[in-house]
Formats: C-alpha cells, structure tokens, sequence
C-alpha cells in the first residue's frame, strides 16, 4: 500500500524530532534540522501530490472572470477579458499550475489595459473592475498565507522548540 505524500513528509517530521535532533550535538546543526522540518512542512502544504493548492486559485481566478465578463457591455471592444474557468478534472497539479498562470497573465494584460485606457472610461466602470482585481489579489494573498508553513525562526536560531 502507498502512503500519501502528507503522511511520508509527517513520518520524516517525526524522525527528525523524535531520532535526529535529540542526538545533534549543537545549537547551530539543532537549528538546521529545524530548518529541515521548516521546508518539509512548506512542501506538504503545496507539494503536487495535492491540486487542492491550485484549485482554489482556478476558483478565484473564474469568479473574476465572471464578474469582468459581467461588465464586458460597459467596456469597449477589445477589452482583454480572461477566459478562465474552474477545472476541477484537471489530472495533475502542473495542468492546473498551468491554468492558473494563464489566468494571472490574463488579468495582467487587463491591468495593464485598463491603465492605459482608463481617461476614456467611466469612473464607475473603471472602480468595479479595480475592486473586482483587487479582491482578487487579496484572495490569492491570504490563500498564499493560509498554505504557507508557520515560520520556525526561534526553533532554527535556538536549536530547540522550546
């Protein structure tokens, strides 16, 4: 039977503290063992075993896109919608990653649009699709926070968890 990524990574975690940092003589190796465990557990949180780290994006990325897509009949022609929708069969993480880099470079080119664009727009056309880029940015800021591991900068420095 296969162990799931996330339970592999627990078991090293658990060596590591339980064999390995018990018997490292000195702050300094203690400290990067800690290290170790640090970039293990940043791995297991974003590791490609798991697309659920892409699928929330793709999802953030498609409720932008509907909601610009929404406004399309207030912006002139040429207004570089993205064209991105939630692909929940995607097979692997580097499809999704995928996805969601053309999503993001999408919306780049419609940041950049609506700069150079934005005197011959109306103010309120132009402030719906700056909300709709900036509550997007902010979910993708917290997800990044949420899945990122808690920093160990005092168990590193200290050699201990204490």
């Amino acid at each position: 039977m296969n162990n799931s990524l996330p339970r592999l990574i627990d078991g090293m975690i658990a060596t590591l503290r339980r064999e390995i940092i018990p018997n490292i003589e000195g702050d300094f190796a203690r400290g990067q063992a800690f290290g170790v465990i640090f970039l293990l557990n940043s791995i297991q949180r974003r590791a490609s075993w798991s697309n659920r780290f892409f699928h929330e994006q793709l999802r953030a990325l498609s409720k932008a896109n509907q909601e610009l897509r929404a406004l399309a009949g207030q912006l002139p022609p040429g207004a570089p919608l993205p064209a991105v929708t939630e692909a929940p069969d995607l097979p692997e993480a580097g499809a999704l990653e995928a996805a969601r880099n053309a999503g993001d470079e999408q919306l780049c080119l419609m940041i950049d649009w609506l700069a150079e664009h934005r005197e011959a727009l109306p103010t309120a056309v132009v402030a719906q699709v700056e909300a709709i880029i900036d509550e997007y940015l902010t979910r993708q800021l917290k997800w990044e926070i949420e899945t990122s591991a808690k920093p160990m900068f005092t168990a590193i420095s200290r050699g201990s968890e204490d």
